[in-house]
């Protein structure tokens, strides 16, 4: 008797298990079917949904809770910081429509018109360094309120249209302030966090490729993962540089760069390639450059950063074969690269 009782017990855990499997399969393949089938008109659908992986991934799911609460005025405040950062930094369009960006856009670019007018235009600030003062939190409770109305409006029934034919994975009676998704959809959320991510990311490049001309969205969008928001520190290029330009003159203005490290600029704007690389690179003063931070240039410097390329590629020519960098700028020059990426910054 105790051994049949053993066995039962050991097979009902056994179909507990397989179930909580097949139901977390279940809420896997329905969060990406709402990803896929998110709109096109703007991205408040994806950036909601990484909101939501990182809000359930900070979270403690013991094995006896019933349901997780998410809170959504939570997700509301990283939406605006998802594209807090995406917009100081790249400048990228969130809807189709260039005229006129969806209405969470324009107040996020309203705050930071703002924050930047009372403080520095030389570089852009990530969303959790900025400091804000009383009026601009005040700004900030707004855009928050505006996110907040926006999940509770339209992207929770949206997500509940688009994910849940078969049953329902969402407990949420509208106007609330929090969510309630049972623990196994957590979970399942926890153990497939990178795959979530990777499918939000995938979903949220393809949907700004649709309304940018920019390269590199995929990386882009990726910021609001990155601590260091730049690449490497750029001296490792001092040495090609040096070659073409040993006196270190500005490029700017012609003048020796002194009086310390020397600085060293991206003349199509690093927020709008996103990398670095040794042909749109050259030694500049602090505040030489022409115009505001991010500002495309005009075409003469194009032409004089072409012949400046050309000088160096005979510089370097020796080492094509066997530097990364020598012939990186190669073929830059031999696809006209930065004619291309200049043409395109325009639109």
């Amino acid at each position: 008797m105790q051994k049949q009782e053993f066995l039962s017990r050991w097979i009902e855990i056994i179909k507990r298990s397989s179930a909580a499997m097949v139901y977390k399969q279940n809420f896997v393949n329905a969060v990406l079917r709402a990803v896929r089938s998110c709109s096109t008109r703007h991205t408040y659908d994806t950036a909601w949904a990484r909101a939501v992986v990182d809000e359930v991934a900070g979270q403690n799911i013991a094995p006896d809770k019933g349901e997780i609460a998410i809170d959504l005025k939570s997700t509301a405040r990283k939406m605006a910081g998802y594209y807090w950062d995406q917009t100081a930094y790249f400048g990228l369009r969130q809807g189709p429509n260039p005229m006129r960006q969806p209405r969470l856009l324009r107040e996020i670019e309203a705050l930071l018109r703002e924050y930047c007018r009372k403080g520095s235009l030389s570089s852009p600030t990530p969303f959790r360094e900025a400091v804000l003062s009383p009026r601009l939190n005040e700004m900030l409770d707004q855009v928050v309120d505006t996110s907040l109305e926006i999940i509770k409006g339209e992207i929770i029934p949206r997500f509940q249209r688009n994910g849940q034919e078969k049953e329902p994975f969402i407990n949420y009676l509208m106007g609330d302030n929090v969510l309630y998704i049972p623990q196994n959809a957590a979970l399942a959320i926890a153990e497939n966090r990178l795959l979530l991510v990777e499918a939000v990311y995938y979903r949220w490049a393809q949907l700004l490729e649709m309304y940018n001309t920019s390269p590199r969205l995929n990386k882009k969008v990726r910021i609001i993962d990155t601590e260091d928001l730049r690449d490497r520190p750029l001296n490792r290029y001092e040495k090609y540089l040096d070659m073409e330009n040993p006196g270190r003159l500005c490029f700017y203005c012609g003048q020796p760069v002194d009086g310390g490290p020397p600085a060293i600029d991206h003349v199509l704007p690093w927020s709008y390639l996103c990398s670095d690389d040794v042909w749109n690179l050259v030694y500049a003063h602090q505040g030489c450059r022409p115009g505001e931070y991010g500002r495309v240039l005009p075409q003469f410097f194009m032409a004089r950063l072409e012949k400046r390329n050309s000088a160096l590629m005979d510089q370097l020519a020796a080492y094509v074969e066997k530097d990364m960098v020598a012939g990186a700028l190669k073929d830059a020059i031999n696809h006209g690269i930065v004619r291309k990426y200049w043409t395109l910054c325009q639109g």
